[in-house]
């Protein structure tokens, strides 16, 4: 179906190619606590045992960018065009995943404090709510989607990327008790999002 252009529409090619350049420069700085490290003579053991919460907090941050970078090229596959509110909304996903380095920082450098827990967990929360958002508006009524996205796998892709925030949140407030049983928190994102694929099974498209 040929459908007219409208008159805030963009192009759609240059937001994931803008995007992907911000991905990859995020997903580098990650590393950078790492580098700048300290490894004396003698001490070698022991100092890499010292950086064993950075390298966790790199690991655990390297697949979430990876992941929400999949999941950004999945959604993207499924729309055929592109506005200006789009692009807002993907410039506030981009934000919070060009912020990223900084709280995977705190977090290995003072993991076990509530701020840093707090930090992370609500910079992983506005990734998740940005993307969920860009889905939202982009499917609503098929608004930028491609003739192929059904209504029932709109749906079913907004429940997946709704999934991660909805785990993410109770580790906030538990992170005010225990900063390290809020950390273990974020392991419901796989129930959580075990449960989206069980009841909102999504369409191949």
């Amino acid at each position: 179906m040929v459908r007219a252009r409208r008159a805030d529409e963009v192009g759609l090619d240059r937001i994931p190619m803008f995007s992907d350049g911000v991905f990859a420069i995020a997903i580098t700085l990650l590393v950078l606590p790492l580098t700048d490290a300290r490894i004396t003579e003698g001490r070698v053991g022991q100092d890499l045992a010292e950086l064993s919460p950075r390298i966790f907090t790199f690991a655990l941050s390297f697949v979430v960018i990876g992941r929400y970078w999949m999941v950004h090229h999945r959604i993207f596959d499924r729309f055929d065009r592109a506005d200006r509110r789009l692009m807002v909304l993907n410039l506030a996903y981009l934000f919070g995943i060009a912020f990223l380095p900084f709280p995977t920082s705190v977090l290995g450098g003072h993991g076990s404090s509530t701020p840093a827990v707090v930090l992370y967990a609500t910079n992983l929360l506005w990734i998740g709510c940005a993307s969920a958002a860009i889905w939202w508006y982009g499917s609503s009524g098929g608004r930028l989607t491609r003739d192929e996205v059904t209504p029932q796998g709109a749906r079913a892709t907004l429940a997946h990327s709704v999934a991660a925030p909805l785990a993410l949140l109770p580790s906030i407030p538990l992170a005010f008790l225990s900063p390290t049983l809020a950390m273990y928190s974020w392991l419901l994102i796989v129930p959580v999002s075990f449960a989206a694929d069980r009841l909102f099974p999504d369409e191949a498209v």
